[in-house]
């Protein structure tokens, strides 16, 4: 195999594969990229059994054939080199020789034999979406996926593709979180629900950066795939039921407060300096006109501080980890969210407030939820007993 590209297009292809390179190297050939080289391009593929991607570059292809080679070492070696062209030349013996200008490399290598074969998307229905759209949706799920739970089902996030719509739903049992978007094409002809492994959610939305335009959806047996441009990335379903999410989502918390993001967020990440390290525990006390958040800790002190709201109903007393309302308080764009609350021992629902929703409301009119409203995202958060 020998094959001459621009340095920058071979680089941006090995950065693309680095998160997926099996890092334990229980499999040494897992531990590579597989470089293949055939007419006028290059493929480039990585995987570690569970997730796998696939992408191309534009080469000068002088002879065909394949070698898997240290994506870690390659990728080194190509950022170290002058943006220039580079030639990659393997020889028989599964040797490959880097040069570019004065600098020449030569490393050791599999055979084609040795790395796994990749998936390839099947005839199955296939449905199109934005790239960015599903990136901004991963990034509002991911963080409460499970770690490690012994409900295999946790450790992804829950999509659910309709006609008009695709969902994301993530849980670790302590707080759920839940967004939805229009679809952008047509949808499938039956509702699809599969659960995506948190990292190929993460490589999904790292991908996302690197390549514009849409998503194309698929899926072929236990297999799934994304479909973007040059690149395809593939991920074995996660075993399991999901849990019945929307019987999580409470429905009769009567007390409702609107609050500023930025001023609440603060409160919180001042008020938990004092918050006990394991549990990050906060109180929070909603009465007329006052939303009260305040920390105590036998072994450090105590703190507190009060935010005005526009606040009429009863008063609430609730605790809550605090790092969890940070983390919906950082994923959201909204300026405003609400609260909605029952008592000390009813799950929290935080709602982001679409933009213009406020004067609407003032001027007697309906909020369609443009931006994120109508339960598009949607935080369910589990109390803490103080």
């Amino acid at each position: 195999m020998e094959f001459v590209a621009k340095q920058s297009a071979l680089l941006r292809e090995l950065s693309l594969v680095q998160g997926i390179v099996e890092k334990k190297n229980t499999v040494p050939v897992l531990a590579n990229v597989l470089l293949t080289a055939s007419t006028e391009s290059v493929n480039v593929m990585a995987t570690d059994l569970e997730v796998s991607v696939r992408s191309s570059l534009t080469a000068e292809v002088k002879r065909e054939g394949a070698l898997s080679v240290s994506a870690r070492k390659l990728h080194e070696i190509v950022r170290a080199l002058p943006e220039a062209d580079v030639r990659f030349k393997a020889d028989g013996e599964n040797w490959a020789t880097i040069t570019c200008q004065q600098a020449r490399f030569r490393i050791m290598g599999l055979p084609r034999e040795d790395f796994p074969n990749l998936p390839s998307p099947g005839k199955d229905d296939k449905v199109t979406f934005s790239i960015q759209q599903f990136k901004e949706m991963i990034h509002k799920v991911i963080f409460a996926v499970a770690t490690d739970d012994a409900r295999y089902a946790l450790n992804g996030a829950l999509m659910i593709l309709d006609t008009g719509s695709v969902s994301l739903v993530s849980s670790d049992s302590h707080r759920l979180a839940c967004v939805r978007r229009p679809l952008v094409g047509k949808g499938p002809s039956r509702e699809i629900r599969v659960v995506i492994p948190q990292k190929a959610l993460g490589e999904l939305s790292r991908i996302a950066e690197e390549v514009g335009g849409e998503i194309v959806f698929s899926r072929h047996e236990n297999q799934i795939f994304f479909e973007m441009g040059r690149c395809t990335l593939a991920s074995r379903l996660l075993e399991g039921q999901f849990p019945s999410y929307e019987k999580v989502v409470p429905a009769g918390n009567d007390k409702k407060v609107e609050l500023e993001r930025t001023s609440f967020g603060n409160a919180i990440r001042r008020v938990s300096l004092i918050a006990n390290e394991r549990s990050k525990a906060v109180k929070l006390a909603l009465s007329k006109g006052t939303l009260e958040v305040s920390a105590k800790n036998p072994e450090l002190g105590e703190a507190s501080e009060s935010l005005e709201v526009d606040y009429t109903g009863g008063d609430v007393v609730i605790g809550f980890n605090a790092r969890y309302l940070l983390d919906f308080v950082s994923v959201t764009q909204s300026d405003r969210i609400t609260f909605e609350l029952k008592d000390e021992a009813t799950q929290g629902l935080m709602k982001p407030v679409a933009p213009g929703a406020e004067k609407k409301a003032k001027a007697g009119g309906k909020d369609k939820g443009a931006a994120e409203g109508d339960g598009d995202y949607q935080y369910v958060i589990m109390p803490m007993r103080i």
